[in-house]
């Protein structure tokens, strides 16, 4: 490491030398508090700021950061309590559900309602047959094999014609590109897929979570199973 040499033969300590001693010292300025109260350092605005000043506005800044963590992670707390709550609530009507028409009302009031959904479909694919229901047909799904390659939940973007075809009378938009996710379950030996949509074409991407749609996958194939009997 070189240093700059002063006339009187004296060498200037460098930058990086100045760094490295104050790292090796931090008491420094402990012991040279007068120093520390004249350092003045130049804003890009052009105004002066002491380095005590220019401390405490970091630490302001630092700690400003960390309370919109802890507020984040606190909203993001206050959430999973409330999907948990929404989700146990769900679970216990699906295991009181008797009959299709049960799981027709039981369909639509928690994810209709509770879930914020604007379409909910289950389609069961089997030689039994219920009676006609809003939520409930006894049919496969009338969606392109394209989009049906995935044996676990789907999210995906569809158009107009597209939500149409899979929620049929139910669907009441024109012209919008929304969003669904495709949910299929088992149950002796057939298979079935349960549909929820939305409105909001991005309530429904690619990058969700899909956990919760994966335990309902099968209860909700334990449940018509249960009713197919």
């Amino acid at each position: 490491m070189k240093s700059n040499k002063k006339n009187n033969g004296k060498s200037e300590a460098t930058e990086e030398e100045v760094l490295e001693y104050l790292q090796g010292n931090p008491e420094f300025f402990l012991k040279n508090e007068l120093l520390l109260s004249k350092l003045v350092l130049d804003h890009n605005t052009g105004d002066a700021t002491s380095l005590i000043e220019r401390q405490i506005s970091s630490l302001r800044a630092h700690n400003q950061k960390i309370q919109n963590q802890i507020a984040s992670l606190v909203k993001v707390a206050q959430e999973n309590d409330e999907i948990f709550e929404k989700i146990k609530n769900l679970s216990l009507s699906l295991f009181q559900v008797g009959s299709w028409q049960e799981l027709n009302e039981t369909l639509a009031t928690h994810f209709l309602t509770d879930f914020k959904a604007d379409y909910i479909l289950c389609n069961i694919a089997a030689k039994t047959f219920g009676p006609t229901l809003d939520h409930i047909k006894f049919e496969k799904i009338n969606m392109s094999e394209s989009l049906l390659n995935s044996s676990g939940p789907t999210c995906m973007r569809l158009r107009a014609e597209e939500m149409k075809n899979l929620f049929g009378k139910t669907h009441n938009q024109n012209n919008h590109t929304e969003s669904a996710i495709l949910i299929p379950f088992n149950y002796k030996n057939n298979g079935g897929i349960l549909s929820i949509g939305s409105h909001d074409p991005n309530r429904f991407d690619s990058n969700m979570d899909t956990m919760f749609a994966v335990y309902l996958s099968s209860l909700l194939g334990k449940v018509v199973d249960r009713l197919c009997k």
